[in-house]
């Protein structure tokens, strides 16, 4: 049953289906026009802010390494220079004895310690001498240290020989250290 109509001065019938098929065509819809506004658009370059930091944190954390342990910079160097890259001259010097080897050399061993790590001693002076002493800042004794009383309680960090003599690193009660000959220290019971 299909519907048939009749226009007046046509020869034929007329169906509705022609009616859709000859509407006009619908705009062409272009979605590329939206594109070419984007084009004179300059985009930014993306953000190098967080590699600067993080670059930043590295160079921060190295340079904190090194400083809390100095010695771990020298091995490093150790290792980036090579054995034979000495030359003749800082062989030949490296071989001669320092004054201070030639004395621990001259004797057949080295002397024994009178004091343990962590043991308490007191200052001792001779009777007629000051009743301070001078703690030196290192063991060779080249930088001054701080001042302390006769009979003052130390506490024995580390020692070292020097020139044939024991030579203890001491800390004191106030918070002080500082290095000290053998001879003026006397072991606390």
């Amino acid at each position: 049953m299909n519907p048939a109509f009749t226009l007046p001065g046509s020869s034929g019938t007329f169906h509705p289906w022609a009616l859709l098929f000859a509407q006009n065509a619908e705009k062409d819809l272009d979605f590329d026009d939206g594109l070419d506004d984007m084009d004179d658009l300059d985009p930014k370059p993306p953000s190098r802010r967080p590699l600067v930091l993080i670059l930043l944190l590295l160079i921060i954390a190295g340079v904190g390494y090194f400083l809390m342990d100095p010695g771990a910079l020298s091995s490093l160097t150790s290792m980036i220079t090579a054995p034979a890259s000495k030359t003749q001259d800082q062989a030949v010097d490296s071989n001669t004895p320092t004054r201070s080897e030639g004395k621990a050399a001259s004797t057949s061993h080295p002397p024994t310690p009178s004091y343990r790590e962590g043991q308490l001693v007191a200052v001792v002076t001779p009777h007629d001498g000051p009743s301070t002493i001078k703690l030196s800042g290192d063991a060779e004794g080249k930088q001054p240290g701080p001042l302390v009383k006769t009979g003052e309680l130390l506490t024995i960090l580390d020692g070292a020989i020097v020139e044939n003599t024991w030579i203890y690193l001491v800390h004191t009660k106030s918070g002080a250290s500082g290095w000290v000959s053998e001879h003026q220290l006397k072991a606390q019971s």
